[in-house]
């Protein structure tokens, strides 16, 4: 098999999971969940993603990245921002205390973050042009 055959036989998504964050700014998430692989796709906004060596990337709207895990990165607002989230294994999220924010920041199915409803940033499509409710 060439590189290419191998790269696409061989990952299996056991364990995956998908989420839509949509946080307010300043927002700063440290992912510690020790996923082998991540996929990060930027809807709006600007990001950056920064690891723990002093290295940070940025990425904007319809930017993919991929992330090698499993030593943990910060995904942030900005790059100064230190993180006020922590994402650790089982998709557990806690503040960097340790306090549990699960149902904190549950916004529905498969939405997690800081801002209450869909709603405050209408993702483009069929669903932006339809009026805010009261």
């Amino acid at each position: 098999m060439d590189a290419l055959a191998d790269l696409l036989d061989g990952p299996r998504a056991r364990g995956a999971f998908l989420l839509r964050s949509v946080l307010a700014p300043p927002w700063s998430v440290r992912i510690a969940d020790l996923a082998p692989l991540t996929l990060v796709y930027m809807v709006r906004g600007d990001a950056w993603i920064r690891t723990d060596d002093g290295r940070a990337r940025p990425v904007r709207p319809g930017d993919i990245a991929v992330i090698r895990g499993p030593e943990p990165y910060v995904v942030a607002g900005d790059r100064e921002t230190e993180p006020r989230i922590v994402i650790r294994p089982g998709q557990v999220s806690t503040d960097v205390g340790g306090t549990e924010l699960c149902d904190e920041m549950d916004l529905g199915v498969r939405t997690w973050g800081t801002t209450p409803t869909r709603w405050s940033h209408p993702a483009p499509g069929p669903t932006a042009d339809r009026p805010r409710p009261p």
